[in-house]
């Protein structure tokens, strides 16, 4: 396109970064008559227009985001790209990395993904904070290089056509194919990540190649398109790991003379009326064990209080944590279409995916608040010597005697292997009559061949702290003891007493998903107004999960001469950009390859004596589902007063049959128990767009959905405690989760390639699924008369000893079960424009904004009914919802230059409801903003240099416990990271 020439200071912009950009242009005195007259539309700008149509021609509420260039998505992750959709927001995983989405509040289990058509699910591993492993149904973007697809398209809105199970919306990822390129492409772009806590450097890479011909056979092209990157995060800070009250596991040692006296005489563990244990005096300070002990938890008025006297709340496991993980990410595409005549395509598509993530964490903690006396010698051996509470109940600093500390090493190897086919194709009848189909598998599997821990123990310390006076998100831990040298650590068997001097857990894990799919369809395009659309589909979906764990709860002898020395090494350099002060810039750290050579613990054999193995049957467990459905559906575009409409009418029938089966440990003989649930699902859907003058959208939709429960749910696994009468049980009969949902959306195309857009949404959710606790009979839970039996220990048929629990006996069950749901209602305020109407290079900038605000009351059970307590419950929001959400895109581009800055924000947002569990109500995850800046300068029409910085503020990642005291659960910070790049297109 014909422009002219820049005028000089305007050429030197590309050199310019987009913070310094308006001083330059200020300085530059360019005016509009040296300005150019036309700007070519390329890169992000031309993603955005692209975006733009697809998202004024569809005639449900779609929001699109497109490739700026070959194998150049807007962003390196593909749900970072997703939070600049409305309605959308991020939850990051470790190391800071985008991994997955909520749509309009709902969490990512609630989001349906398909890639090149068919649903798919990816799983990776994460540390146990950040839920460990993925068992659900989210889908977790991490997996995939953002450059193997060329769109994303988020529906939130219902068709006949598109497959039900999404409450939250439709997520389509798109990989290019050859015909989506005029000839011949190719390109090829390398990157050098660096992150500022790890202070690495790590490759990122990526090539296409498309080429298309025209045979005697009809047009056929191929397209292949690789990507591979590493990345070194690093991610340091403070984890409680649970918040307990004071009287948990035995509570702490009462002061000297104390009634009634803890712990109990116990000769064994040296308890008695003057010591706590074994060389521990009774040192607890009486106005500091009153003041702990006096204090209850009241919720804030809002759900009922502990028993008097329970204490107040101590983190479990203070410790500081390091994590260090190595990723490495592969993906290939590969695409084939054939078009033997204008009436018939065939198109196959493959795709592969491997992500590799190695993650090592390292602590150092105080362990005793988390032991029982029985298990370990834990917290009824220590003392309090000192206590400070703020004004909302916080335990905020303690002083103790008696406290093991403890070296913990935890190496985790997560393997995901992504593969999916698939083969459609369509062919025209006639003019107006035309055939589809569909068929393809998706298969994901989560390996993690290894998983092993290592603990080093120094028993008793005496004056240890912990101290949030002046930070409440990263407390001063004062260990007591010199935790940087070696000689302060033991490893051993466990004496007599009960004292142990360190451990090891290995487990291995294994967890996939297979979706497959096959489905054909029709339409008719009845008349100009009317086209007539049918189809049918088969779906066979399959989870499975299997564990293996091991380890030796009494220990390991050491060899002659060994000492702890020649098995570790030092965590150094620690809190670089941390909050706070006062915690050590070192410690003492296993040194796993040398560990392993003293003790081979993952032989898994009779090399390491005592040790075993334990398939655990409660994780080992599968769902499969058959979902077979049908749907039709009429378009239609007619005029009404002059004003055009159109739009879709359809219903999509589902039958679904689930079975889900699960090993239990049934007197020490594993024993598979399973069940079936059938459901049927009809599924009306209406989505109608009105043209209104000046260029003015109005959508109308209207719809019911459902959301499938979590397969973690529905699998029968069974953990029974016959001394407690507890049973904690997997649900295989949950109903789905269902709801009618309506939206209202303008949409104001004011300008060319400008949007000013306002919606509204309800959703009304039918039913809702929530672990709760219930009383009922053992024998209605379809469960062995055998997990009773304690290991042949008792007899239910009358033997002596008689058995604590009968098959006809009233016991304590948890599990998943279907709660009143309630509504959902929200509005999106969205905003796209290009500052056209600016004079000069000033027309080169544009600006993207959302705004997101959600309210959502949720009907919470909090305690069922038993025969001396009341039901409880509460109102609050849905778990993983942020009331409130928006993102900001300042954008420059001409034909040599683009720059961006990006603001992402969302609010606090619950992560776990507890109800009345440990005396607490929620789990919350702080607001966040995250900051991201890129850059790109076209040297050549074929040679691109870019430069990009991800949260730039260093964002951190806070978890608090409990609405009244805000307890910090997690405080963690991952640095910033920075890549230098180059592309070149052939």
């Amino acid at each position: 396109m014909p422009q002219t020439p820049p005028s000089s200071a305007a050429a030197r912009l590309p050199r310019l970064t987009l913070l310094a950009l308006s001083a330059a242009l200020a300085a530059s005195g360019a005016t509009a008559q040296e300005a150019l007259e036309t700007v070519v539309v390329t890169g992000f700008r031309a993603s955005l227009d692209s975006a733009l149509q697809a998202k004024k021609n569809a005639d449900g509420i779609v929001d699109v985001i497109k490739a700026e260039d070959i194998g150049k998505f807007p962003d390196a992750n593909l749900a970072e790209s997703l939070q600049r959709v409305p309605g959308v927001a991020l939850s990051r995983g470790d190391g800071g990395e985008g991994k997955q989405i909520t749509v309009r509040g709902l969490n990512a289990g609630f989001t349906r993904v398909r890639i090149n058509g068919i649903e798919a699910i990816a799983a990776t591993g994460a540390s146990d904070i950040n839920g460990s492993t993925n068992r659900s149904r989210a889908f977790d973007f991490s997996v995939f290089a953002a450059e193997l697809f060329n769109s994303l398209e988020v529906r939130k809105t219902s068709t006949a056509d598109v497959e039900e199970g999404s409450l939250g919306a439709t997520v389509d990822l798109r990989a290019a194919r050859p015909f989506d390129f005029a000839g011949r492409t190719a390109s090829i772009s390398a990157q050098m990540n660096y992150n500022t806590l790890s202070r690495k450097s790590a490759p990122r890479l990526t090539a296409l190649f498309s080429e298309r011909w025209n045979t005697d056979a009809g047009q056929i092209g191929l397209l292949l398109s690789g990507a591979y990157s590493r990345r070194h995060a690093m991610e340091e800070g403070y984890e409680a790991v649970e918040l307990l009250s004071a009287n948990a596991d035995g509570g702490f040692c009462s002061p000297l003379g104390f009634t009634p006296q803890a712990p109990a005489n116990d000769a064994v563990r040296g308890a008695s009326a003057t010591h706590c244990g074994n060389n521990l005096p009774r040192t607890s300070s009486l106005a500091a064990y009153n003041d702990v002990f006096g204090r209850t938890d009241n919720y804030g008025g809002t759900v009922a209080t502990p028993a008097a006297g329970s204490g107040a709340f101590h983190p479990r496991i203070p410790r500081y944590r390091r994590s260090v993980a190595e990723y490495e990410r592969t993906g290939l595409t590969a695409a084939l279409q054939w078009r033997p005549s204008a009436r018939t395509e065939l198109a196959l598509d493959l795709l592969a995916g491997d992500f590799k993530n190695d993650r090592y964490d390292n602590y150092i903690s105080a362990i005793s608040f988390g032991r029982t006396l029985a298990a370990a010698n834990g917290k009824p051996q220590s003392s309090i010597l000192e206590t400070s509470f703020n004004g909302n109940g916080s335990w905020e600093y303690g002083k103790f005697n008696g406290v093991d500390v403890r070296s913990e090493g935890l190496l985790d190897v997560n393997n995901t292997a992504f593969r999916q086919h698939v083969l459609s194709g369509s062919h025209k009848l006639t003019d107006t009559v035309k055939l589809d189909f569909m068929t393809g598998q998706s298969r994901s599997t989560l390996d993690s061949p290894r998983r092993t821990t290592v603990q080093f123990d120094s028993p008793n310390v005496n004056g240890y702290s912990f101290d949030f006076r002046q930070n409440r998100n990263v407390p001063t831990l004062n260990f007591g003891v010199d935790v940087a040298n070696p000689a302060s650590f033991s490893w051993g068997p466990v004496d007599a007493d009960g004292t142990v001097h360190g451990q090891f857990v290995t487990r291995k894990l294994e967890t996939g998903n297979t979706l497959k799919t096959n489905a054909i369809g029709a339409s008719w395009d009845v008349n100009d107004n009317l086209t007539l659309r049918t189809g049918l589909s088969s779906r066979d979906n399959a989870w499975t999960n299997f564990e293996i764990s091991g380890g030796l709860p009494n220990g390991l002898a050491n060899p002659a001469g060994f000492n702890i020395a020649s098995v570790s090494r030092t965590i150094s350099g620690f809190g670089r950009g941390l909050e706070g002060s006062g915690y050590p810039s070192e410690w003492v750290a296993v040194d796993l390859p040398k560990f392993l050579q003293v003790w081979d613990i993952e032989c898994d054999c009779a090399a390491v004596p005592g040790s075993t193995l334990n398939v655990l049957g409660q994780a080992n467990r599968r769902v499969s589902e058959r979902i077979d459905a049908a749907f039709l559906a009429a378009d239609f575009n007619h005029k009404l007063g002059g004003i055009p409409l159109r739009g879709n009418v359809g219903v999509r029938v589902a039958d679904t049959k689930a079975r889900a089966a699960a090993l239990v440990n049934a007197g020490g003989t594993l024993t598979e128990v399973s069940f079936t649930k059938k459901y049927r699902d009809t599924l009306p859907s209406f989505n109608l767009t009105a043209e209104l003058p000046r260029n003015v959208f109005l959508r109308f939709s209207a719809a019911k959905t459902l959301s499938r429960p979590e397969y973690v749910d529905l699998a029968p696994s069974a953990a029974v405690n016959t001394n407690a009468q507890t049973v904690n049980i997997g649900n295989p009969q949950l109903d789905p989760i269902r709801a009618k949902t309506y939206d209202l959306q303008a949409e104001w195309y004011y300008d060319k390639n400008a949007l000013l857009s306002l919606g509204f949404f309800r959703k009304d959710i039918e039913s809702y699924i929530q672990n709760i606790g219930e009383r009922v009979p053992y024998n209605t839970l379809g469960l062995p008369d055998a997990l009773l039996t304690g290991g042949g220990t008792c007899s239910i048929t009358g033997g002596t000893p008689a058995c604590p629990t009968l098959p006809s006996s009233v016991v304590t069950v948890r599990r998943a079960v279907n709660t009143p749901g309630g509504p959902i209602n929200g509005m999106e305020l969205s905003l796209q424009a290009p500052f056209n109407f600016l004079p000069g290079i000033w027309r080169n900038f544009g600006l993207l904004a959302n705004y997101t605000r959600v309210k959502s009351t949720i009907n919470y059970i909090t305690r069922t009914a038993t025969p001396a307590l009341p039901q409880l419950s509460m109102n609050a929001n849905l778990v993983g919802m942020s009331p409130k959400a928006y993102n900001v895109t300042l954008y420059y581009e001409d034909p040599k230059f683009s720059a961006r800055v990006s603001a992402a924000h969302r609010s606090q947002y619950l992560f776990t409801v507890l109800g009345d569990v440990n005396g607490h109500d929620f789990t919350t995850v702080n607001a966040s903003t995250n900051i991201d800046l890129s850059m790109s300068y076209n040297v050549t029409p074929q040679l691109r240099i870019s430069l990009e910085a991800a949260n730039l503020t260093d964002e951190p990642l806070r978890y608090g416990r409990d609405s009244q005291r805000d307890d910090t659960l997690l405080y963690a910070h991952s640095g910033r990271t920075f890549a230098l790049g180059v592309s070149y297109k052939f």
